[in-house]
């Protein structure tokens, strides 16, 4: 990554941002598995890799949420050059409609092909040089103090390159967890995401500490995560069961109801195989995890309050930000305009949900409320 593609994705965070859109920068999609190539082995013999395979990376996602709750994204490719633009549209399509993404923007830094330019209407995709993303940023006023710090550390190029770096030096027993952040939760169906995000902080979380503000920065960047796959649940919930969220959310999370009528024959079978004494004692059967109440209940308040979920994500990536540079918010009015406070409280919410069921140490609870609420620390 140069200096200069650094700097244009952070100038269309920034636009993204006034046109209504919380941000992620460089999302890395690869496979879940191994990779199927063959590689050299020691003696020149073929042998199958187990790396996963990179598939490409997204330089800035956008996600923002409409009318009727529904979840819309847009993507970003910056690029300094105008070599290989032309080809390269074609690229951003594909990318675009991996993520089902409701706009698609290529920035470069000069000016583009006249042939790039006659494709942008025909594969739907908003081609502009840095100047003309200017102009843009103008047509879009924000009541957000984006240009003054600390909400524009956002969009400064040094800043966000230590962002990006914050979790490259982490301790390698967190490998899991990064890794899923960052490829995994990208290529995993929907679905599976609110049990699986849990499951992987679970896995590592006696290694997190929340006195090292890289490890809150972390946990802080999986509530972002955890409350965009919460969206997408809701989401769900409103389109078929809004009346019965508690059936609603039991077939989101095992993929609609087939997978719900499929898992309940399956816990019903295992229950009678116990029952006649054939898996030893310890083994559960159940069907849902022990925290499904609380998540429902989550689930809900974020139901009873879309208004807040936006606000609330772009809270989060805020303080994503501010923890892992190593600063600190005093109070919730020096957020530029950025505080709310339902979305506050719905963004400490989900940090307390994963802390309590993720067995986190309590200190990370208190801390995102302190930085989230500007509530003292205990």
């Amino acid at each position: 990554m140069s200096e200069l593609d650094l700097g244009l994705k952070v100038a269309s965070r920034r636009l993204l941002w006034r046109m209504g859109y919380t941000t992620r920068l460089d999302v890395q999609l690869r496979s879940i598995g191994a990779a199927e190539h063959p590689t050299a082995g020691a003696a020149g013999r073929s042998r199958r890799s187990s790396a996963p395979e990179a598939f490409t990376d997204l330089d800035v996602l956008g996600i923002t949420v409409t009318g009727g709750f529904r979840l819309q994204s847009a993507i970003v490719d910056c690029k300094t050059t105008v070599k290989g633009s032309t080809s390269r549209m074609f690229w951003v399509r594909g990318v675009a409609d991996f993520f089902a993404a409701d706009a698609a923007y290529m920035v470069r830094e000069k000016d583009l092909s006249n042939a790039a330019r006659q494709l942008t209407s025909r594969l739907g995709i908003a081609a502009l040089t840095s100047a003309e993303l200017t102009r843009l940023e103008e047509l879009h006023p924000s009541h957000l103090a984006l240009d003054a710090e600390p909400l524009a550390w956002l969009f400064q190029r040094d800043k966000a390159a230590t962002v990006l770096g914050t979790f490259n030096g982490l301790d390698r027993r967190l490998k899991p967890l990064l890794e899923y952040r960052e490829f995994t939760y990208w290529i995993a169906a929907e679905h599976r995401n609110p049990m699986q995000l849990v499951d992987e902080l679970t896995a590592v979380s006696k290694h997190l500490d929340p006195r090292n503000p890289h490890h809150l920065a972390l946990v802080l960047d999986c509530a972002w995560l955890y409350l965009l796959t919460l969206s997408h649940a809701v989401e769900s919930l409103r389109a078929a069961h809004v009346a019965d969220p508690d059936r609603g959310l039991q077939e989101y999370l095992f993929g609609g109801p087939a997978g719900l009528s499929e898992k309940q024959g399956l816990s019903r079978l295992l229950e009678s195989i116990k029952e006649n004494g054939a898996l030893p004692d310890g083994v559960h059967v159940d069907l849902l995890p022990s925290y499904f109440p609380r998540l429902r209940e989550l689930a809900i308040r974020i139901l009873t309050r879309a208004d807040s979920v936006l606000p609330a994500l772009r809270l989060l990536e805020f303080a994503t930000s501010v923890t892992a540079l190593g600063a600190r918010i005093e109070k919730p009015e020096d957020m530029g305009g950025l505080y709310d406070d339902v979305a506050a409280k719905r963004a400490a919410d989900v940090v307390g949900f994963l802390v309590g069921t993720a067995g986190l140490d309590n200190g990370f609870r208190a801390r995102a409320r302190s930085l989230l609420l500007g509530e003292p620390m205990p």
